[in-house]
């Protein structure tokens, strides 16, 4: 089976927009971090002081 190729721009415009739906910088992305980093605190915090 043949691939079609794709010329620089379109490869560019394709990552472009794949990076914004998925991955770290995507909303969905950025609130798991912001949720994990909050849990991280969280746990940080009791193994530091307790409960």
């Amino acid at each position: 089976m043949a691939q079609s190729q794709m010329s620089r721009e379109e490869e560019m415009r394709f990552a472009e927009r794949s990076m914004e739906w998925y991955g770290w910088g995507s909303p969905i992305g950025m609130g798991i971090m912001i949720v994990a980093l909050a849990m991280a605190a969280v746990l940080l915090r009791i193994a530091i002081y307790g409960f």
